[in-house]
């Protein structure tokens, strides 16, 4: 059997050329296989990914909702509990002047019981030297109008018995009018008539005097009579500027 280098060469070429020709097929389906399979693969991670992506929005939508309802919640109580404080505050303002108006309301009244204690004091512990009717004290004050002014007057009777003491008491103004002196008569009782006393140990005469246009009023003349078995006068005279600026009660 001859054979030479030349036949070796074509057979070994022909033999190559016949593997390609197979293997290609192979590659090629082994290629687009793993194409394939790369495709699905990648799919189903996004799948994968776009899975855990939707449960973690979720979650995340779920966890500000709460947060919405939560600060919701916490807006109610800062809103109840600033209501609740100022409440709270405005009835403890209410109590303090409830209280103050309280104590100012007493503050006057003890005023008032001091002084009529003092003036109950006069009337027991009495004064030798002043016996049976007494102009005991006298106050005016204005009555906030022009002309108008408030007077109080209190008459006493140390010489006081069983019975009960009668009497008048009359009220007059002294003063100035365009230069000439006058005076005028106080209406301290009804229908224009001197006030009416009747009393056992004291009694309070109050009323209103009126002071014309023009007059100057200089001095307040009180007369206090005393009718019966036992008649009695007694006056007393009061600078009016003194009595008026005074304000409290002049002891007679």
């Amino acid at each position: 059997m001859f054979n030479d280098a030349r036949t070796s060469l074509e057979i070994r070429a022909a033999t190559d050329s016949v593997w390609k020709t197979r293997l290609m097929p192979v590659l090629v389906i082994v290629l687009l296989m793993t194409t394939i399979a790369a495709f699905f693969l990648g799919k189903y991670r996004a799948q994968v990914e776009w899975q855990q992506a939707i449960e973690a929005l979720d979650i995340l939508e779920s966890d500000f909702t709460a947060m919405e309802l939560e600060n919701e919640k916490l807006k109610q109580s800062l809103a109840f509990e600033k209501a609740k404080s100022s409440r709270d505050l405005q009835i403890k303002r209410q109590a303090y002047d409830e209280v103050a108006q309280t104590l100012a309301s007493s503050s006057r009244e003890i005023a008032s019981l001091r002084e009529n204690i003092r003036f109950y004091e006069s009337i027991i512990e009495g004064d030798e030297k002043k016996q049976g009717l007494q102009i005991k004290t006298v106050s005016l004050q204005s009555d906030g109008t022009v002309g108008n002014y408030r007077y109080r007057v209190i008459i006493v009777n140390s010489d006081y018995g069983k019975q009960e003491t009668k009497g008048e008491l009359l009220i007059e103004v002294e003063g100035l009018m365009e230069g000439d002196l006058k005076t005028i008569k106080v209406a301290t009782g009804s229908a224009g008539k001197d006030a009416q006393l009747l009393f056992k140990y004291f009694q309070r005469v109050d009323g209103l005097l009126t002071i014309p246009d023009g007059f100057l009023p200089q001095r307040l003349h009180l007369t206090a009579r005393l009718s019966g078995k036992k008649t009695e006068k007694k006056e007393k005279w009061y600078n009016w500027d003194i009595l008026l600026n005074r304000g409290l009660p002049e002891q007679g």
